[in-house]
């Protein structure tokens, strides 16, 4: 994906409305003006709140730093004019659609707080708000936030997630008073009030610890789980491109609060990668090509040597791009050959078939630069044509910046990325779109026998509500073992409609080769998709419930639809297609191990009704 600066025009104005000048409360509106944040220091506090024409989105909540133990969110005054601007440009993505557009109405505040001067820099889209601060000169040592979200009073419903250090806990949709209190729990967090859906996340993360978030009553609070008695301010590095400045100044990452009158608006929202840097100037990322992966650690455990062609051959079969050679490579052995010799000729191999291979590896082997640098030169030296990165340490300040730094030295080499085991992400993949997936889910390594680990279906049907709002997901998608789907009993179209609702670039599909080859569904596993032209949420969906995408690459549609725990009907409206077309259907076969697969001439005046078994769902292609 070649990055072109298609418009970018940010505009600084040396000073705003003279009303702004003395006043202790400055108000930024959309692009549309239908959405407003209000920043305030009126008795001496810092304070903000967002609304939609007159609904409150988010009432007036607490912002500000906590620095060199001072608390700067008290004892503030706004201290001049604010300096304003205009986002307005597009980048290329690999995603829900091709192109984000970044448009947004920006404002820079001056404070002084606690005696030290620094700046509230707010961003107002039509699809939500970001606040991020500037750091006081001087400070050494962030001890936290106060940077808060205080819920309206009419919450129908909340989406949110165990606490995890990789991200790995269970998510769920409850009433607000079911979210866990006093502890950490996980972002992003999803909430529906009354015409709207809310989500409350970070962007730009580059040398910051990861934030999680508190309740208590119905405020969400920021919250370090990985620093909590907070960690140095280190200056800027010169070396690294994604170095924690903005403008030339030291900041915390953004703050963030999509808002959408759908879960469509939500799906298709570019907020978080809109605020990150473009790529570094004279970039070119052409290389960064997305596909389908064969994968053979969640079947088999570490990989066999003498086993390695089958599954190249396999992924040639389908028709896929990659094989993702896992964690055991490293105990190869074969007489006069180290297991580098025998990765490099696995590898080769992999080239006759035209499959790419992706090799993982323990961070371990280079939390420091020299060692990383190395094994990653080593890594590409053999052919490889990505890494993935597994067993990360906590997403403290420092683990941020080393993923930064590696982000941008797989750049230079030319290497695809997936972190595992890791933080989430914050929309750095517009920065390094070669940073194409990672995990920071729990996905299908939650519901295998071998570790005796099952996973409750209300999971599925929420995730794309949670974390996958942040980010790409390493979800590995689709099992086919029956014995693997004897416990929830998910269905064969609900785990293959995975491939279509969750976004991944590089799906690494996680069962056994011999399962696709001799699925039904063989034909459909050739040619699905990883990115797409156009997405669009579909009416049915339920937070918690049931979910359904409809998502188009070039002039075919796909959908797919994944049900929770309950038997229940659904209605499809084709009225996204533009002309009569033949269509593939899979439904929820007898068992939950077979399909039912119909073909028929569809067009857009078409409803499909749908009767979806428990964990069940629907699969087509049109």
């Amino acid at each position: 994906m070649r990055y072109i600066k298609i418009l970018s025009v940010v505009v600084l104005l040396a000073a705003a409305k003279s009303s702004f000048g003395q006043s202790q409360t400055v108000t930024v509106s959309s692009p549309d003006k239908q959405l407003s944040l209000t920043v305030s220091a009126l008795d001496k506090k810092l304070t903000y709140n967002i609304k939609a024409g007159n609904t409150p989105i988010i009432s007036t909540s607490p912002l500000g730093l906590i620095a060199d133990s001072a608390d700067l969110g008290d004892n503030v005054k706004i201290t001049g004019a604010a300096k304003t601007g205009k986002v307005n440009e597009s980048y290329p993505i690999l995603g829900n659609h091709p192109i984000a557009k970044n448009q947004a109405n920006e404002a820079e505040i001056p404070v002084s707080a606690a005696g030290k001067a620094m700046s509230v820099i707010v961003r107002v889209y039509n699809d939500g708000v970001a606040i991020r601060y500037t750091i006081p000169a001087g400070i050494k040592y962030i001890n936290g936030e106060k940077t808060a979200w205080t819920l309206p009073a009419n919450i129908d419903k909340i989406a949110w997630a165990d606490y995890h250090q990789s991200y790995e806990g269970l998510n769920y949709v409850t009433t607000l008073d079911k979210v866990t209190e006093g502890k950490a729990i996980m972002g992003p967090i999803t909430f529906q009030t009354g015409d709207y859906y809310v989500s409350v996340s970070e962007a730009d993360v580059e040398d910051f610890s990861d934030m999680s978030f508190m309740r208590s009553g119905n405020v969400l609070s920021a919250y370090f789980p990985f620093a909590k008695k907070g960690w140095v301010v280190k200056p800027p590095s010169s070396t690294i491109y994604l170095n924690g400045t903005y403008k030339g100044k030291k900041v915390t990452p953004w703050r963030t609060t999509m808002v959408a009158k759908s879960l469509d608006g939500l799906v298709n929202s570019d907020l978080i990668t809109n605020l990150c840097p473009p790529p570094p100037k004279g970039s070119d990322f052409s290389w960064v090509k997305p596909g389908r992966s064969m994968w053979q650690w969640w079947s088999i455990g570490a990989p066999k040597l003498d086993d390695q062609k089958k599954w190249f051959d396999a992924a040639a079969k389908l028709k896929w791009e990659y094989y993702l050679i896992d964690d055991g490579w490293r105990n190869w052995k074969q007489e006069g050959k180290d297991q580098w010799q025998l990765l490099k000729e696995a590898i080769d191999y992999g080239k006759t078939v035209g499959v790419k291979s992706i090799v993982w590896v323990d961070s371990k082997e280079f939390r420091k630069a020299p060692e990383r640098k190395a094994y990653l030169d080593k890594v590409k030296a053999i052919g490889a044509s990505g890494i993935k990165i597994d067993f990360i340490p906590d997403a403290t300040a420092d683990i941020m910046q080393w993923y930064a730094e590696t982000q941008q030295e797989c750049a230079d080499l030319k290497l695809l990325l997936n972190f595992h085991g890791s933080v989430k992400p914050t929309g750095l993949n517009r920065t390094f779109p070669n940073d194409i997936t990672r995990e920071a889910i729990r996905g299908n390594e939650y519901h295998m026998t071998r570790y005796r680990r099952v996973m409750p279906p209300q999971h599925d049907v929420t995730v794309p509500f949670t974390r996958l709002l942040a980010g790409p997901a390493d979800f590995t998608s689709v099992i086919l073992d029956p014995k693997q789907l004897a416990t929830t009993k998910f269905s064969w179209a609900h785990e293959f409609a995975q491939a279509i609702v969750y976004l991944s670039p590089v799906i690494h599909f996680t069962d056994q080769y011999q399962f696709y080859l001799d699925s039904p569904m063989f034909d459909l596993f050739q040619e699905v998709p990883t990115t797409w032209d156009e997405t669009r949420v579909l009416p049915c969906t339920s937070m918690g419930d049931v979910v359904a995408f409809a998502r188009r690459k070039g002039t075919t549609w796909w959908v797919g639809v994944m049900n929770g725990g309950e038997e229940r009907e659904v209605k499809i409206p084709l009225d996204f297609l533009t002309k009569p077309t033949k269509a593939n259907l899979v439904y929820d076969g007898e068992t939950n191990t077979s399909v039912d697969r119909k073909e028929q001439t569809v067009s857009s005046k078409d409803v499909l009704t749908i009767k979806l078994r428990p964990s069940g769902g629907f699969v087509a292609k049109m």
